[in-house]
């Protein structure tokens, strides 16, 4: 079973909580807008908008732990969401009030209400005011009814497998904070719409340590350039889609795009691929700064992949409306000549899932004439108006995320 199948919202919010007490520090966002890079929020100014999310309605999960142990949180909206949740739950033998009676459910086996009342079919339940309590027996087949009952399929109509799924992926590059705030803003809006059955699984900050740590650099007023994980592995060439495939520029500064030890070594890729493993997957998208496009697969491949054509119309769409200047539309492949892009999110969840995949290169990276900012590695990749490259982006990726036709 994926371990995400065992990670229930209470573990969630719980890790949340923790991660909220060990780094809640004075906003990172005042310091930076000091400085001219833009009102970015630290680590913990984000995870308090995850906070808000939950408080709203969003279900928060816990999918894995990074190298140094930060919570890696998935975000759930969509009825459908839910339900697969409550199946989780069940599956990890957890239980849960079914909507008839006040009944129990453990992995998906009913257990009679102990308090008198009737079942469906009139007969009462045991544990009425003329009936004993269940015995330790009694109790112990139940329970082993249970377990049974979780290895067996789930065939509901809330199945997370029927379920179609829209996964979005952020903070990959520790660095390239703008795809975090744009994330996050779309969830704002996703939260407060009708998503009908889809399924939404979000996962803003999929690096938290390189994130911490360009939070230490900025605080501390370093310029200091970081794209990997604790291990100094670029997660964005860890995943099992043409894995350690390099050209020419990369034999020169392999260092900078490590690929692991192998797809899925980093903590952070593995816990992506595992509580993805079960889910049906049509639509995928993953933020990161600051190229001005919106890419498709493939990425370490020269030719076309067998749907090309629906993802460029889909790319175009999105890159009309993300910018009153039209952000470009191609495949991945031709974004950066010279440079073999293997171990990509976007091959992968479209290899791997068969999903409608795009990669957003979030604003253009203005860099102005300001001397703290042609010094800042963060500036090269987050603009400094915020409030003026998010919301026409939100707005053009809303109809891709919520399954729309292109």
């Amino acid at each position: 079973m994926p371990k995400s199948d065992q990670a229930s919202e209470e573990q969630g919010r719980a890790a949340l909580r923790a991660a909220l007490f060990i780094h809640r520090r004075a906003p990172l966002s005042r310091l930076l807008a000091r400085r001219g890079l833009g009102p970015y929020r630290g680590y913990g100014e984000l995870l308090e908008a995850i906070e808000r999310l939950a408080d709203r309605g969003a279900q928060v999960t816990l999918i894995g732990r990074s190298i140094r142990g930060e919570p890696l949180l998935a975000v759930h909206l969509g009825a459908a969401s839910l339900a697969a949740a409550r199946g989780e739950k069940q599956a990890a033998g957890l239980l849960a009030p079914s909507a008839q009676g006040g009944q129990s459910v453990a992995n998906g086996v009913s257990l009679r209400p102990l308090d008198g009342t009737s079942d469906r079919d009139g007969s009462r339940a045991p544990g009425g005011a003329d009936d004993p309590a269940p015995s330790d027996a009694a109790l112990a087949r139940l329970a082993e009814r249970a377990e049974r009952a979780s290895l067996r399929p789930s065939t509901g109509a809330g199945s997370r497998e029927r379920v179609r799924t829209t996964v979005i992926l952020s903070g990959i590059h520790p660095l390239e904070w703008i795809g975090i705030e744009a994330h996050l803003a779309l969830l704002d809006r996703l939260a407060t719409q009708d998503l009908g059955g889809r399924s939404i699984l979000a996962v803003p900050i999929v690096n938290p340590d390189g994130l911490l740590r360009v939070e230490m650099n900025l605080r501390a007023g370093r310029h200091r350039y970081v794209r990997g994980n604790a291990r100094g592995v670029d997660l964005n060439r860890n995943f099992d889609a043409g894995w350690y495939e390099r050209g020419l520029i990369q034999r020169f500064i392999g260092l900078l795009f490590s690929p692991g030890s192998r797809p899925a070594s980093e903590p952070e890729v593995e816990a992506i691929a595992h509580a993805l493993s079960s889910r049906r997957i049509d639509r995928a998208l993953s933020l990161h700064s600051a190229g001005g496009a919106v890419l498709y697969p493939p990425a370490h491949s020269l030719w076309p992949v067998a749907d090309a054509a629906e993802h460029r119309a889909f790319a175009l769409r999105v890159a009309r409306a993300a910018d009153r200047r039209p952000y470009r539309a191609m495949p991945y492949v031709r974004f950066a000549w010279g440079v073999r892009k293997a171990g990509l999110e976007i091959d992968w969840l479209h290899d791997r899932h068969g999903a409608l995949s795009l990669l957003v290169e979030c604003s253009r990276g203005k860099l102005g004439l300001r001397p703290s900012r042609l010094v800042e590695p963060f500036a090269w990749h987050n603009p400094r108006r915020l409030d003026d490259a998010t919301p026409p982006l939100v707005d053009a990726l809303l109809p891709f995320v919520k399954g729309a036709r292109a």
